[in-house]
């Protein structure tokens, strides 16, 4: 068999997996979310309020929100979604995809200011930055990338 053939076979061995794959996998219940430890953070006031967060604990904005770090001169700021390849709920994709955020960190009496974008896997990049102190975690994203959970500690 010439190097030709043996090329088309394969592509079209690859087209029927990957067309039975996506045809299972909708097909496929979805699993109940394994029990994780619900993460400890401030109830959160209405969108675009200021609030505050302690350092060690986690906290969740929306798009948009800003919080203030209690005891540093630091704020932090849910600026946007900038990319989302995860994998749709209750589909079974062969990797797990990745969502990257951008946040705004500032530290308004010194006049400093920073942009972040943070990964929810650490695959394209990181899942952490730090600025003046602080150290900001990206915890979770929401299903629609509309939300961020954020775990900020001191550096």
């Amino acid at each position: 068999m010439d190097l030709k053939k043996l090329l088309v076979v394969l592509c079209a061995l690859v087209g029927l997996a990957c067309g039975a794959g996506s045809s299972a996998a909708r097909e496929q219940p979805t699993p109940p979310p394994a029990a994780q430890p619900a993460p400890v953070h401030r109830p959160q006031p209405a969108r675009d309020a200021q609030n505050s967060v302690e350092l060690g604990e986690t906290v969740d904005l929306k798009t948009g929100d800003t919080t203030e770090v209690a005891s540093k001169d630091v704020s932090i700021r849910f600026a946007r979604l900038v990319s989302d390849s995860r994998c749709a709920t209750g589909m079974v994709c062969v990797w797990e995809g990745e969502a990257v955020v951008e946040l705004t960190l500032a530290e308004p009496g010194r006049g400093e200011r920073t942009t972040a974008a943070l990964a929810s896997t650490g695959r394209g990049g990181r899942q952490s930055v730090e600025f003046a102190a602080c150290r900001v975690d990206l915890v979770a994203v929401s299903s629609g990338g509309d939300q961020v959970t954020l775990r900020v500690s001191r550096a």
